[in-house]
Order: structure tokens, then C-alpha cells, then sequence
């Protein structure tokens, strides 16, 4: 039996009272609420909207602490999936190719002068490549609508992780200032050869692959 117009409102005002800031998660309990609610009312219940609401989240969720633990759950089954996805991605693209891809990279590195110029063009690079994966998360999240006062749990958590390289980038970064004070080494002087920037490159590169295959896989994107 379908629910009114007022006491569809009810219901979504209702709603605002669990902290459920995820819009997939909000989606999925409303949604179940709503279904459960057309069914009493089917068989007959017609008491009052608020009623008959608390009759179906106490039975189907077990009240508010239900819903709040419900919310825990999903979000924490959601992140260990996306841990889980990024690591076979991870796995698929060191491959055998992959790997002749770190020895050229490697080679090349061993060629390249050990100097202040070096080391400025390679810092510049591996920052572009942390940032890459990061714009192209959002802009192929921009498909996902959520409603005032939301998030989605999938744009938070796959942005999440594309983040990670700018991150490890700052930590490179502040580790070479770090053995630059301890050594009173001075600006003009490189602390990393080139040859450990090419390792970078390389992982930098197939962890931003592995985000770029993420998006495709959570946003749904074809191709």
C-alpha cells in the first residue's frame, strides 16, 4: 500500500534523527524502512505513521543503537572492500611488463647526473604523478548526487585513497629535508640519487594506475 504525501515527509524528517552521513548508507536503511512500512500497512496496520515507523525499526533494526551499529558496519564492510580491491589492483599491474618497466627505469636512473637540477625535475614529476590520480577521482565523481547535509561514502573513501600519493610524496619529501638538517647538508646538495627517484616513479605509478582502475570499478565508469 503506498504511503501518503504527508506521510512520506514524516518518515524522511524522522530519518534526520540517526546519524547516517553517508548517502548510500541512508539510501539503503530509508529505502528498507520504507518497504517494511508499505507492507504492515498492506496487511492491514493502520496506526498512526509514527507507530507504526518505530514498530519496523525496533523489529527490523533493533531500535536507534541498531541503525547507529548498522552505519558502523557498512561503512567499516565498505573500506575493508576497498582495501581489498586496491590490492588486487595493486597485484594485477606488477605484472611481468611491469617489472621491465622498473628495470629500464632503473637503468635510466643510474645514468642520470646526480645533481640540483636532477633531483628538482624528478621531485616535480613524482608530484605530478601523485596529483593525477587525485583529479581524475574527482572529476569522475562528479556523477554522484547526494542530498543537503550527505556524503557518499564511495566519493569520500576512493578520493580517500588517491590522496595517499600526494601524502607519501610529503613524507619523501620531508624525510630528504629530515637527513638534509641531520647531515648539515645544504639546499644545492641532492639527498636522494636518481636512481631511488625511478623506484618512486615506478611505485607511484602502478599505485596511481590502481586508483584510476578503482574509479572505473566504484563510479561505474564503462570502458
Amino acid at each position: 500500500m503506498a504511503l501518503t504525501a504527508n506521510e512520506l515527509e514524516w518518515i524522511s524528517k524522522r530519518m534526520d534523527w540517526y546519524d547516517i552521513k553517508y548517502q548510500e548508507i541512508y539510501n539503503e536503511i530509508s529505502d528498507h524502512i520504507l518497504t517494511a512500512i508499505e507492507n504492515v500497512r498492506r496487511e492491514g496496520d493502520q496506526r498512526p505513521i509514527d507507530i507504526v515507523f518505530q514498530g519496523v525499526v525496533d523489529n527490523h533494526f533493533g531500535g536507534y543503537m541498531g541503525i547507529e551499529e548498522i552505519v558502523k558496519t557498512t561503512e567499516k564492510a565498505y573500506r575493508g572492500k576497498i582495501e581489498k580491491t586496491i590490492r588486487a589492483n595493486y597485484s594485477y599491474y606488477t605484472n611481468r611488463q611491469k617489472a621491465i618497466l622498473l628495470f629500464v627505469l632503473t637503468v635510466i636512473g643510474f645514468y642520470l647526473p646526480y645533481n640540483k637540477t636532477t633531483a628538482i625535475i624528478m621531485t616535480i614529476g613524482l608530484l605530478l604523478i601523485a596529483i593525477v590520480p587525485v583529479i581524475y577521482a574527482y572529476v569522475q565523481s562528479r556523477t554522484i548526487k547526494t542530498d543537503k547535509g550527505k556524503r557518499s561514502m564511495v566519493k569520500s573513501h576512493v578520493i580517500g585513497r588517491a590522496f595517499l600519493l600526494i601524502i607519501f610524496f610529503n613524507g619523501i619529501v620531508n624525510t630528504a629535508n629530515f637527513i638534509a638538517r641531520e647531515l648539515n647538508w645544504t639546499f644545492m646538495r641532492p639527498i636522494f640519487p636518481p636512481v631511488v627517484y625511478m623506484i618512486f616513479y615506478f611505485l607511484f605509478i602502478i599505485y596511481g594506475l590502481s586508483i584510476v582502475q578503482l574509479c572505473k570499478q566504484e563510479f561505474k565508469i564503462a570502458g
